[in-house]
């Protein structure tokens, strides 16, 4: 037994767990549940139910005329997309969080850090807001819907921008760190690809050649 857990919590076995990304999961998973129940509490279902907005003396303000912190139960998805259709954005949460796990699981030998990063936050995203639409029934919690709390807001006049939690942040920014890896490794694939002399003219060489040909069209 000794043995056991001197090889679990050995260096190696650490890193090996650090690199999984499993931890930063868990962690902000912790941290998504633990503000939203944090931010109801405060302000409780029948004001949140209503819609707590940032010109509201009830929200706190973070930063004046651009970050607050409110209350509002969204029966949507983002932008309240979908609203009151709660049973499909249900079985929509489902799918998407499961093939998120899916495909962490299936490619994690082949996945780059960058890819481990977005899909552990992709995957909190997904399982944050789905915890949310299966479980927060009024027979069960006394409300309905996903609780948002994090609200944007532009200049001294304007409208909400948005109105969003920790779920939906990890979510936005998992896709946004998983496009910037797809168009990096595109990148990358395309000048190995000219390297070994795969294209015949680089995109300048095509651009030049299109010029030329569009000023031989004009002068005929």
């Amino acid at each position: 037994m000794k043995e056991f857990f001197k090889k679990i919590f050995s260096k190696e076995s650490l890193m090996k767990f650090f690199r999984t990304y499993i931890w930063l999961m868990v962690l902000l998973f912790v941290v998504d549940i633990v503000t939203k129940w944090v931010v109801f509490n405060h302000y409780g279902a029948t004001n949140m139910e209503i819609g707590v907005h940032s010109d509201s003396a009830n929200v706190i303000t973070i930063i004046k005329n651009f970050v607050y912190i409110g209350g509002s139960l969204n029966q949507g998805a983002a932008f309240s997309f979908l609203y009151g259709q709660r049973v499909l954005l249900l079985l929509i949460s489902i799918v998407m969080s499961g093939a998120f796990i899916a495909y962490y699981i299936i490619r994690y030998k082949h996945l780059t850090t960058l890819y481990k990063v977005a899909l552990a936050l992709m995957i909190t995203g997904g399982v944050g807001n789905l915890i949310d639409r299966a479980f927060y029934w009024p027979n069960i919690t006394g409300f309905s819907g996903v609780i948002d709390w994090i609200i944007f807001k532009f200049g001294e006049n304007g409208g909400e921008f948005a109105m969003f939690n920790i779920a939906d942040s990890c979510l936005v920014i998992g896709i946004a760190i998983m496009i910037v890896g797809i168009i990096i490794d595109e990148v990358k694939e395309s000048k190995k690809k000219r390297a070994k002399g795969e294209y015949k003219y680089s995109p300048e060489e095509l651009k030049k050649k299109e010029q030329e040909q569009n000023e031989g069209t004009k002068s005929e």
